[in-house]
């Protein structure tokens, strides 16, 4: 037997449970990532004004501008409109955010279950008086120590990656404002009374 099979054998019932939790936890972290990563322009940071129409054509970029200017010239209401993008996109982001810390946090917790669950073995062991004994002490402590493990390094890289999509979260409520002031600085001035 190869040493994954042993592990996932030692981690005894919660590996199932940690093995699902790990593939939904990060196969929800990659899609945000990719997903932030295909709306922010890597060149709107020096965006210049002369190549205003290279969004033009496609993409939530694009989207996002035919949205907020909707042929028309108000500045106060494509602020509005701005605005509600900029809230929309802030409350889908930060809920699939705490979602993903919640997913991550409960990777350690099913961890110690597992553990609490060795360690029960373990006891049960040493109350026997048979030959059995030493075996299910050993089982009970590897499956202690195996569960906590899994769920920390499930976890522990988990929140790093949290970490890094709040950061381009940021980025992209910055490429929203950055295209704001781009949109309002090509509307004609308002008209003074």
């Amino acid at each position: 037997m190869n040493q994954a099979g042993f592990v996932w054998e030692k981690g005894g019932v919660l590996m199932p449970a940690l093995g699902i939790l790990a593939l939904y936890l990060y196969y929800l972290t990659f899609d945000l990532w990719l997903r932030l990563r295909s709306v922010i322009p890597s060149e709107l940071r020096a965006f210049p004004r002369e190549r205003w129409g290279a969004f033009k054509g496609g993409g939530r970029v694009d989207r996002i501008i035919r949205f907020c200017l909707a042929d028309h010239s108000d500045h106060q209401e494509t602020r509005r409109r701005f605005d509600q993008v900029r809230q929309g996109e802030i409350s889908y982001l930060n809920r699939r955010l705490r979602f993903l810390f919640v997913l991550a946090s409960s990777a350690p917790l099913i961890g110690l279950l597992g553990t609490v669950a060795g360690m029960l073995r373990t006891f049960d062991g040493l109350s026997m008086q048979d030959s059995y004994k030493m075996d299910l002490v050993a089982g009970g402590i590897s499956q202690a120590l195996v569960t906590t493990q899994a769920g920390l390094l499930i976890a522990i890289p988990a929140i790093a990656l949290i970490h890094l999509l709040n950061r381009r979260k940021k980025d992209w409520l910055q490429c929203i404002n950055r295209l704001e002031s781009i949109s309002l600085r090509q509307l004609p001035n308002p008209i003074s009374k």
